[in-house]
């Protein structure tokens, strides 16, 4: 079952996306395009990791997705469902070859599918029964039962299809082989891609010929790149860069509303915050208007839930929590904490409540929104110690346990349903139980259970 929304503590979500365009890059149509962003793929399978190859134009989907959040066709120019709601009839578009020049069929994306259930998690909770291809143009998925949002989950960059000359003699991917716009021409392990355009694609071509694509962790780096005029892109660049920006005449700002939230997961499989009361008061005892105004430098909006208003579904009814120091206080009394020693620090049974928040630097905003929650959850008894480091070593942490709270820019919309999001992070059997150890894993279900977002 799904975890109550009651159990999400904080909820601050960042609405706005920051991409800067130097006017270079719209100066010369035909050249190439040099983008940076905080992180690269790991590997080149994409059915593991898909979403940088999507995002440039390497593969496409079955199903895409509009500006307004609403399934399109893509790969597959149309799709029926049975009348029971358990089998699926895609039927392909005509006109697409991979880049290797050979066509796109149902076979082909058949075998992806199947590799896709074995090395990969994005179908994990889909309840496929069969995958068939009774003719090259026809694609059928039957589900053991109804399932809506299938179409959704067919628009991840990780159900792609590949051409068979993706793979070795072993299965493994040594290069993707797509339909889309670009071409795959190189890369190195987290650090960057380079694609071509494909001038054989079936859609509309690309205006640029070639991009290249660098992984740059640190957000200041990545403004550095940019006013050196290294890059026509940066991405996710610290908010109080608009201004100096803004006003330098060099740069175009666009500024977006995307589906994505500052989130904190709390590990309530030991205390505190196996207790639903100390939940609560993380909910009430930080200032959301603080860390949008203050650390945001206004680019964002508090959230009364998970998801932030551009997104069809969410509801606009919901009041959220208040900011509430007092009550937030008198939770922690109720639940047994107390400062003994009037040292502003509560203790219950001669234990601190000490607590560790783990972040990461990749997101600019991350370690300070870190910085401001540790002084409020101060104000009401709290002890906070920060661990700021590169993701790789708070994801280690995260998977070991070592952790308290734990602060995430979480993307809401890889998947566009509230299914993918609500089954990962809610769902009860993909959490751990309370009191109990935690499993070592490779998702954030995992390890623990989200209930703060930001």
């Amino acid at each position: 079952m799904l975890l109550k929304l009651d159990r999400i503590s904080l909820t601050v979500t960042l609405a706005i996306c920051l991409c800067l365009l130097s006017s270079l890059a719209l100066a010369d149509p035909g050249g190439v395009l040099h983008v940076a962003g905080p992180w690269g793929p790991k590997t080149l399978d994409v059915q593991r990791t898909g979403y940088v190859f999507k995002r440039l134009g390497v593969v496409e989907n079955l199903i895409e997705v509009n500006e307004n959040l609403k399934l399109e066709s893509g790969l597959a120019e149309s799709w029926t469902v049975s009348p029971d709601n358990t089998t699926w009839t895609f039927t392909l578009r005509q006109d697409v070859r991979f880049h290797d020049g050979m066509p796109l069929t149902a076979g082909a994306v058949k075998a992806s599918l199947e590799r896709l259930q074995q090395v990969g998690s994005v179908l994990k909770d889909v309840p496929l029964k069969s995958i068939e291809a009774p003719d090259d143009a026809t694609l059928v998925l039957t589900t053991t039962e109804p399932f809506a949002p299938l179409a959704a989950y067919l628009s991840m960059g990780e159900t792609a299809p590949l051409a068979a000359s993706s793979f070795d003699a072993s299965g493994e991917v040594v290069q993707p082989v797509g339909t889309g716009p670009f071409v795959f021409e190189s890369w190195k392990a987290k650090e960057e891609v380079v694609t071509a355009r494909n001038d054989a694609y079936w859609g509309p071509k690309a205006k640029v010929s070639r991009v290249v694509y660098r992984s740059v962790p640190d957000a200041v780096t990545r403004l550095a790149m940019l006013r050196a005029g290294d890059l026509d892109i940066a991405q996710i660049l610290p908010p109080e860069a608009i201004d100096s920006l803004a006003t330098s005449g060099k740069f175009d700002i666009l500024r977006m509303p995307i589906g994505r939230c500052r989130m904190m997961g709390l590990n309530m499989a030991k205390e505190p915050f196996s207790d639903i009361r100390v939940r609560k008061v993380v909910n009430l005892a930080v200032n959301r208007e603080d860390l949008v105004n203050y650390v945001l430098e206004g680019v964002g909006e508090s959230a009364t839930t998970l998801y932030p208003p551009m997104v069809y579904w969410t509801n606009g009814n919901l009041a959220g929590f208040p900011f509430d120091p007092a009550k937030a206080k008198e939770l922690l009394a109720e639940a047994g904490w107390v400062d003994s020693d009037g040292d502003g620090v509560l203790d219950k049974d001669g234990k601190p409540l000490k607590i560790k928040l783990v972040t990461y630097t990749e997101r600019a905003a991350l370690p300070p929104t870190a910085e401001v929650v540790q002084a409020q959850l101060r104000e009401v008894g709290f002890d906070v110690e920060l661990a700021v480091t590169v993701w790789e070593a708070a994801d280690a942490m995260r998977k070991q346990g070592d952790f308290d709270m734990f602060l995430v820019g979480r993307g809401l919309l890889f998947v566009p349903d509230p299914d993918y999001n609500l089954m990962t992070d809610y769902f009860s059997d993909h959490c751990c139980p309370v009191n109990s150890p935690l499993p070592a894993a490779d998702n954030w279900h995992r390890s623990l259970r989200f209930s703060l977002a930001v």
